[in-house]
């Protein structure tokens, strides 16, 4: 991946003088249009001699810190329109949280460690280059398979659709009454079940487990996340991209990449001196030491875990409204681990697998002859069994053997902070034993384990994307960018929308809105965009 976005930083310095500047020649000539000059004010006005005539405009230059999709998109956009745009960029390769991880010799996977799908594909724009790239795609919506601890669950499970009407419930209580406090998920599904008139106390007891499902699309605990802004994933189509999601980053940076000096890698930008009515001044680090580059406005796309871990230092302070909505949303972590084996054990018919945790045990007074877990409910067993996960079979999708499951935050942290293989493997063995199409054979060999490590990456925030929490409100980001959008300091990412906020689409189409604002700033016309512009 590295190798595949290498470029080689410019050497910034002084442009070299005329060569005649301070000599007779160059006094002489400054003679003579000095005197053409005064004889033409003898003839007609100024104004009137100098109609007409376009004087030299100076290019406007922009620098875009961060070179993921947003920061990439945005830089594509301003350099079309004429602008001088460099890219700093603070790791040794393009894409940000968005990373093919390939291997040239073919000893493991070629896996995407974050983003690996399209979303939303009715209204994502990015479709439209799957064919002109010829990029290797596969929808899956297929038949998933659902899993508790005492196997595969039956067709008669139908806990799930609770959640489903748990979330409708949730839709329209907040559109009936949205002055309503915020709530937890979790909190607000145990007062949901309780009070349904028309449940089992199976379903009663199952609903608040299978809502852990969301945990693995927003990336954090229904303990934490919150009920009033749920994003909850039941109609929308997503498409799993098989070739790798780099070579949307490598068409997104193929103009900048031409250029030599506009993208400029292992620069870790450290302070920006911004001025809405002049120049402004960033400074970075890089393996040359210590630099500055002035710049006619700033586009920052550093992720929002970053901004809140106060990266960057902002001067003067950024505005109240931005820093409230930056405060008023949150991040989380979601994690994925890919397991590699030696034989395909699992259905090769399904795109998923979804595994709920068993309930708590009831009271021992009303739980004779019937028991939710094998395991002690005071004490969970330390394996992935206590936990929600979805398992995505990636040999249906890539033709490889392998499974990648994903995981929420607080699990998230504690995986990818295991260094042993071995452990990982044995904490998520039960999992697997689960998944064996023919139970009564052992699990075949294990060829490769590879864990996300996202959440040990202060470039990445520390996680992966931004998540509603309980009594976040991220309209308030969303209406602060708003307000200073002819501002010369300009953000974006997939934080900075409401739309498709945690997508590659959504960050991508923050790139393009703020370059526009910018174009604005600088009073140069919109083209009216491309083939994935929204308009």
């Amino acid at each position: 991946m590295a190798a595949s976005y290498h470029v080689t930083p410019r050497i910034c310095g002084k442009p070299k003088q005329p060569s005649n500047c301070g000599s007779g020649l160059g006094q002489r000539l400054d003679a003579l249009l000095l005197e053409e000059t005064t004889n033409l004010s003898e003839k007609q006005p100024v104004a009137e001699a100098n109609a007409g005539i376009p004087g030299p405009e100076r290019q406007q230059k922009v620098a875009v810190i961060g070179g993921g999709i947003s920061g990439l998109r945005a830089a594509a956009v301003l350099q079309r329109h004429g602008v001088d745009v460099v890219v700093l960029e603070a790791r040794d390769r393009l894409g940000g949280r968005i990373h093919t991880s390939r291997r040239a010799d073919g000893t493991a996977l070629d896996i995407d460690l974050r983003a690996a799908w399209m979303h939303e594909t009715s209204q994502n724009n990015l479709v439209k280059l799957i064919r002109k790239l010829g990029i290797e795609y596969y929808y899956d919506d297929g038949l998933a398979l659902y899993y508790t601890e005492q196997g595969r669950a039956g067709a008669q499970f139908k806990a799930k659709k609770i959640c489903d009407e748990f979330a409708d419930y949730l839709d329209w209580y907040y559109t009936k009454n949205p002055t309503a406090p915020d709530r937890a998920v979790s909190e607000f599904m145990e007062d949901f079940v309780s009070k349904h008139e028309l449940l089992t106390e199976d379903d009663r007891a199952w609903a608040p487990q299978v809502v852990k499902e969301v945990e693995l699309w927003i990336g954090t605990s229904v303990s934490q996340a919150s009920a009033k802004h749920l994003s909850y994933f039941v109609t929308e189509r997503n498409l799993y991209m098989k070739g790798g999601y780099d070579s949307i980053v490598d068409w997104t940076a193929s103009t900048l990449n031409e250029v030599p000096g506009v993208v400029r890698l292992n620069h870790f930008v450290e302070r920006v001196m911004w001025n809405d009515e002049g120049q402004s001044t960033v400074q970075f680090q890089s393996q040359g030491g210590h630099g500055a580059i002035d710049a006619d406005a700033v586009l920052v796309t550093i992720p929002l875990g970053a901004l809140h871990r106060d990266l960057i230092a902002f001067e003067p302070a950024l505005p109240a409204s931005i820093q409230t909505g930056l405060k008023q949303l949150s991040y989380a972590a979601l994690g994925k681990v890919f397991f590699e084996f030696a034989e395909v054990f699992w259905s090769k018919d399904n795109d998923q697998f979804m595994y709920y945790p068993s309930p708590p045990q009831p009271p021992e007074d009303e739980a004779y002859g019937s028991s939710y877990s094998s395991s002690n409910a005071s004490t969970p067993p330390d394996n992935i069994l206590a936990y929600a996960t979805v398992t995505i079979n990636l040999w249906i999708m890539t033709g490889s053997k392998s499974l990648c499951v994903q995981i929420a935050e607080p699990l998230t942290q504690r995986i990818e902070a295991m260094e042993d293989k071995k452990a990982v493997y044995s904490f998520f063995k039960p999992l697997f034993s689960l998944l064996r199409t023919e139970p009564y054979r052992a699990l075949p060999k294990l060829v490769n384990v590879e864990t996300t490590k996202w959440t040990l990456d202060p470039l990445a925030g520390h996680g992966t994307y931004s998540a509603d929490k309980v009594g976040d409100e991220p309209e308030l980001l969303v209406d602060a960018l708003e307000e200073h959008k002819r501002s010369r300091l300009q953000f974006a990412g997939e934080h900075c929308t409401i739309a498709a906020n945690g997508c590659v689409h959504g960050a991508f189409a923050t790139g393009e809105t703020a370059a526009k604002n910018l174009l604005e700033v600088f009073e140069i016309p919109y083209d009216g965009g491309d083939l994935v512009s929204l308009e």
